[in-house]
């Protein structure tokens, strides 16, 4: 499902098709080791994926990505650096924009859904 589709009723009139989940990047440049493994966990805890050493990529609804941006404030000091972004990384997987990783690695669509 894409943010841009159009759905049509049963009584022929156009309907808005909504998106649940979208594509997500978190990365974040944490000093303190302790903070630094809390969030690491609690990004993990939330389902999303550990691609490199502080990033993580995976699929959230809007509350989860609120939830995100929360933490981020959380275990982030004043010096710390962070961001949360929406995405598109498997479309760019699927065409071959990357190294190291496979297609199946970054599903277009979660597959899985959890409750936070």
């Amino acid at each position: 499902m894409t943010g841009n589709t159009k759905a049509i009723g049963s009584d022929g009139e156009a309907v808005a098709q909504v998106k649940l989940y979208n594509e997500v990047l978190v990365s974040y440049d944490i000093a303190d080791t302790g903070q630094r493994t809390k969030l690491f966990n609690k990004l993990k805890d939330i389902s999303l994926t550990s691609i490199q050493k502080s990033v993580f990529w995976g699929h959230l609804n809007r509350a989860e990505e609120t939830s995100v941006k929360y933490l981020l404030k959380t275990y982030c000091a004043k010096t710390d650096k962070a961001f949360i972004a929406r995405v598109k990384l498997s479309e760019q997987i699927q065409q071959n924009n990357s190294v190291g990783y496979e297609k199946q690695d970054f599903p277009q669509y979660s597959t899985s859904y959890h409750v936070i």
